[in-house]
């Protein structure tokens, strides 16, 4: 019986320590890719990193602001942080764990939009949720994945979180035994743009869109706006351009604007509003889809937009 036991912890302890060996060749490995889904927390555990100007929000975050651009006009050092399929709630994971390893930027660009206030309590298995895999190592953002939906056997049980994920395992071993280099959409700055010819079929068959204010999401956004403030950072709120069409559709769109309007003055911020009385939301010549813009079309917002905040004078 003794040798069972024996024989028994013995094996036990060979599998976990095959399996906490995989996890680490996995999890580096996917953090040495050129991968959109990796890059940002990759470049915030480098740890500091001296940004201006950070870039916060969700897909149209991501794919809108072209540091490049934005940093040639403005004179400043920017960084692009938007996570694309997330609402505020999650975003701010990416802050809190930027602060932790990193230099408070001056300036932070918050893009929002009729679903920036929806909450998402758990993103297990949500768009591009492999993304946060390679972070339960790091102590802020095990207590931020903990608070979004996160359990015990994600966050303590190696190798639990990749199952289902073949091909990220396949992808995170062969960068790791440098066989292959993994290479997807890769982005500059945290930033890359969005590219396809027009599709507007989805939001043609809307009659309508009712923008979210969830209440859980407001308390979670003005805690945000008041650290920023503590901290002496100035946020900027920004609602990029949006095909004009999609824009109306929204029932609820003036009360979602009077809100970031009325909150961004209250905190002495501004909240520019780029879905109104703008001429690139009037083509779909500019978009891929009726939220996000081509290339072309992104790099002529973000000349405008940095002219723009040369003119607030926010920078000095």
């Amino acid at each position: 019986m003794r040798k069972f036991i024996i024989k028994s912890l013995g094996f036990g302890l060979l599998v976990l320590s095959f399996a906490i060996t995989l996890d680490y060749m996995i999890s580096m490995g996917l953090r040495r890719t050129d991968c959109y889904k990796y890059q940002i927390f990759n470049d915030i555990f480098k740890g500091n990193l001296d940004y201006d100007m950070l870039i916060m929000g969700n897909s149209r975050g991501f794919s809108h602001f072209n540091p490049k651009i934005i940093d040639s006009i403005c004179g400043v050092n920017s960084y692009n942080l938007g996570l694309g399929g997330y609402p505020f709630n999650a975003q701010i994971a990416a802050y809190h764990c930027y602060k932790a390893h990193n230099r408070t930027p001056k300036v932070i660009v918050q893009q929002v939009d009729f679903v920036t206030l929806s909450m998402m309590h758990d993103i297990r298995h949500q768009h591009d949720s492999e993304r946060f895999f390679p972070t339960v190592y790091d102590p802020t953002m095990r207590k931020e994945l903990k608070r979004l939906g996160y359990g015990f056997m994600e966050l303590y049980c190696p190798t639990y979180r990749y199952f289902g994920y073949q091909k990220v395992i396949k992808d995170g071993l062969l960068e790791f035994l440098k066989v292959k280099h993994h290479v997807e959409r890769p982005a500059y700055k945290g930033f890359s743009p969005e590219r396809g010819k027009w599709d507007g079929t989805n939001v043609a068959a809307m009659d309508s869109i009712m923008g979210t204010l969830n209440s859980e999401a407001i308390a979670i956004f003005e805690n945000y706006l008041a650290e920023c403030k503590k901290d002496g950072v100035y946020v900027l709120l920004v609602n990029s351009p949006v095909y004009a069409p999609t824009t109306k559709k929204v029932k609820n769109m003036d009360e979602v604007n009077k809100y970031f309007e009325n909150i961004a003055q209250s905190f002495g911020y501004k909240y520019l509003n780029y879905t109104e009385n703008y001429d690139l939301c009037n083509d779909t010549l500019n978009f891929c889809v009726s939220v996000h813009m081509n290339p072309e079309a992104t790099n002529r917002f973000s000349t405008d937009f940095a002219n723009d905040v040369l003119s607030l004078g926010i920078l000095k």
